[in-house]
């Protein structure tokens, strides 16, 4: 059986540093509460799933959530260099300890279950890509099996609503084998945070702590 690595990407939970988005609406103490809400969540489900699994990180932290492993710092201009490095990084390891598959991920999306991982280590028997795609045109998953072609990610416009488009025509036009999954919601704006009872919850909670 092909050894698979899971790779999960991070930000410290530092106010005003994450779910920037959700700001506006919610303030910098609740958009850190989902979003270390999310993170623990998604930590917890790899540490359950049986997979052997990494933290790549922005900037180097020693909050208490990353106490459980040691992490990598992200590397690149942009969050595509930063994929791909950690993509071919993992896949690099192969030679050492038999990794074959590298599946990357978010920290704020709920949905990503040890059954979802299992659905793409499936599609990664039969193709080279596998994609989840986000609501909001991007994705909140990416896997490769052997090799990732750094081409992936260039020319993509990160913020907009084409880049899983875009990189589905490159990967097209690459000959890479590619299989697209059913999308999954992250969490971004307001909008997403109701409809999951337990962030709904959390933000009662912080609002109340503040009057």
């Amino acid at each position: 059986m092909s050894k698979t690595l899971i790779q999960i990407f991070a930000k410290p939970p530092l106010a005003g540093k994450v779910k920037t988005r959700l700001i506006p609406d919610i303030g910098e103490q609740s958009a850190t509460a989902v979003y270390h809400y999310c993170l623990q969540s998604n930590l917890e489900m790899l540490e359950q799933s049986g997979f052997e699994f990494q933290i790549w990180l922005t900037e180097q932290s020693d909050h208490e959530v990353f106490k459980q492993q040691p992490a990598h710092l992200q590397q690149g201009n942009d969050i595509g260099k930063r994929m791909y490095h950690a993509l071919s990084t993992g896949l690099k390891q192969g030679t050492q300890d038999g990794i074959q598959q590298v599946i990357l991920i978010g920290s704020d999306c709920l949905e990503i279950t040890p059954k979802v991982l299992n659905r793409v280590v499936d599609k990664l028997h039969q193709h080279d890509l596998v994609f989840i795609p986000a609501l909001d045109g991007g994705y909140v998953l990416i896997a490769a099996r052997k090799t990732i072609d750094s081409r992936l990610f260039d020319g993509i416009e990160w913020s907009s609503d084409r880049v899983l488009i875009d990189s589905l025509h490159i990967a097209m036009d690459l000959g890479i084998s590619t299989a697209v999954l059913n999308p999954l919601r992250d969490i971004d704006h307001v909008q997403d945070v109701a409809h999951y009872a337990e962030l709904v919850a959390l933000l009662n909670r912080s609002s109340t702590e503040q009057i």
